[in-house]
């Protein structure tokens, strides 16, 4: 073989490897957005909430909504309403952001908790940890704990919660996945199906 032909091979090579490893490589991806998860709430103290108990299934976006008081009437305008949405930062990082509007009047000392749990993710992701990232609810002590399986948000008072004008409390979600392959974009199939047509002409070449 001469060396302009093993030049040739050697880059065909390299083409075809590098093509395959773009239409084989790991879906590194990980997320909680869009996933299937239980919804439990519980109090301590003179602290209320609504819905209490659980646990009831929810899917992302269509997150449920919770009151805390007393009073509990956030229909009314009185109360701490409470919501949370699910957020994608990188590839294995993702953020739960609860956000209170209003106050309770009494509801000290006491706390309230909200356990998501038992995620069901789109590809079978997994949460590998918990943690407070930025935000607080006013008048409150913010904690989060993970057993593995379910994330509890808990707010701790001594006198009430205030978040008139409103509040944001945003936690760290890390993530990980399967790596799967992922589908190959056209431009990758069309890059594979020419590295292997060269390997073709050149091992007839060789041949001839």
């Amino acid at each position: 073989m001469n060396r302009g032909l093993r030049c040739s091979v050697f880059a065909a090579a390299v083409t075809l490897s590098s093509t395959f490893a773009l239409c084989t490589a790991p879906n590194a991806n990980a997320t909680i957005v869009g996933s299937t998860y239980n919804f439990t709430t519980s109090v301590t103290g003179n602290t209320q909430i609504s819905p209490l108990g659980g646990p009831t299934i929810h899917t992302d976006p269509a997150n449920p909504g919770f009151c805390v008081g007393p009073p509990v009437a956030c229909g009314a305008g009185s109360g701490v309403s409470g919501a949370f949405t699910f957020a994608t930062v990188t590839p294995t990082l993702d953020r739960i952001t609860f956000t209170y509007f209003g106050s309770t009047a009494g509801a000290g000392p006491g706390s309230f908790s909200v356990d998501l749990g038992h995620f069901v993710t789109t590809n079978g992701e997994t949460i590998t940890g918990v943690s407070l990232f930025s935000g607080s609810l006013g008048g409150a002590n913010t904690s989060v704990t993970f057993n593995g399986t379910d994330a509890i948000f808990t707010e701790t008072t001594a006198t009430n919660y205030n978040a008139i004008g409103g509040n944001t409390v945003v936690f760290n979600v890390a993530t990980t996945g399967p790596a799967g392959p992922t589908v190959p974009e056209p431009a990758s199939i069309a890059l594979l199906g020419s590295a292997l047509l060269g390997f073709g002409v050149l091992r007839r070449r060789n041949r001839g």
